[in-house]
């Protein structure tokens, strides 16, 4: 169901649709004082290795529509994500989140949430603390997904009573937390921006970008103000159907950061490319009505969706020498024909987006887990 910003705003009010979520108890002095001057150096130099080594990087948007996927060759069932969004955004190598990488990525989380008890967040700076609550945040819901790896549609896991995001998963400095929590009770009750946001990875396509990187003090904001660009200059992000602007749902589970239409339409025209920007402020309403929940894995929740008629010598060139070593970094032994149809689309769009641009996808080395280097056959 779709619904216009104004009628979101009316229900939201009524405490319907967007009940704010309960404060977060003893936690006001442990998370909201920080220092001027920096007293603390802070790296995350192991979580922007394992983000440099599993993230494939899409590049910009072209604003063009994916077309309704066929299945394949030998096939009449249609696997994969079939949403028109479904070639914009970076996606995760989640089958390299196994064994012994997964132990590794799970201990940088253990040791992230350990940090304030080392040193109190109160001697950190404000920068110092979106960095670390971004990093936190991405680094568990990464985590936890992984865990349940393959998924298809996240929905139905992260949202409701029993979903992820409401789940006490970590404690920070004695207090035990959701991921919820840091996102609304922390971070947007801290940090009154919108852009703060673009910096929370939900794991689907329909969110905003995992980075290749952790976000670092020095250049959080503008980290953030990347993303924000590259998110809402996408149609997964905001696009015009004749006079009205649909925008994601982010914006919807965001409403206590936009009080009125108004305060949206600037927002989304602030990082807007200039032709956009022109299109929006003439919009003659806005309605909530963008969403793909389905997961951002490189293989779309399909590892082992192999397809034997599939085959043919020209894929590895179709491809590009890009993914030809990727798959081989992984020590997978993955031929052309175990491939999904969904891998070879999606890479196949970005690199002729990207080539279009005179850019290049890369993608380095990811210690593969031994589950992975035998896929199943």
């Amino acid at each position: 169901m779709s619904v216009t910003w104004g009628e979101l705003l009316i229900v939201a009010g009524l405490g319907l649709l967007l009940a704010p979520p309960p404060a977060i108890p003893a936690a006001d002095a442990a998370f909201t004082q920080a220092a001027a001057v920096s007293n603390v150096d802070i790296s995350y130099d192991d979580w922007s290795y394992v983000l440099k080594a599993t993230v494939f990087e899409a590049g910009r948007s072209d604003r063009s529509y994916a077309p309704p996927p066929a299945p394949g060759v030998g096939r009449r069932i249609v696997k994969g994500n079939t949403s028109s969004t479904r070639y914009e955004g970076n996606r995760l190598y989640f089958l390299g989140f196994k064994g012994k990488n997964l132990e590794a990525v799970l201990r940088i989380r253990a040791e992230l949430a350990a940090m304030p008890d080392a040193v109190p967040m109160a001697e950190w700076t404000k920068n110092q603390q979106l960095a670390f609550w971004l990093n936190l945040y991405n680094v568990t819901l990464i985590s936890e997904l992984a865990k349940r790896y393959p998924e298809q549609e996240l929905r139905s896991l992260l949202y409701g009573k029993r979903g992820l995001l409401d789940r006490k998963l970590l404690t920070v400095a004695g207090v035990k937390l959701s991921l919820n929590e840091i996102h609304h009770d922390i971070l947007l009750a801290n940090w009154d921006d919108p852009l703060v946001i673009y910096g929370l990875f939900h794991g689907y396509v329909g969110c905003a970008n995992i980075r290749p990187e952790a976000y670092t003090a020095d250049r959080v904001w503008d980290q953030l103000k990347d993303n924000a660009a590259e998110f809402i200059n996408s149609n997964r992000g905001a696009r015009m159907r004749g006079d009205v602007l649909e925008v994601s749902a982010l914006y919807e589970e965001n409403a206590e950061l936009f009080p009125d239409e108004a305060a949206l339409r600037s927002h989304i025209a602030d990082h807007a490319d200039p032709a956009f920007a022109a299109r929006v402020q003439g919009a003659a309403r806005i309605k909530v009505d963008v969403k793909d929940y389905y997961i951002a894995d490189l293989f779309q929740g399909y590892p082992t969706d192999i397809n034997p008629n599939a085959a043919n010598p020209g894929m590895f060139a179709e491809l590009g020498p890009g993914m030809q070593d990727f798959l081989e970094a992984k020590g997978a032994g993955l031929r052309a024909s175990q491939l999904p149809l969904a891998v070879r689309d999606y890479v196949v769009e970005i690199r002729k987006r990207n080539a279009a641009r005179e850019g290049q996808v890369s993608v380095e080395e990811f210690k593969a887990s031994k589950e992975e280097a035998q896929p199943e056959q």
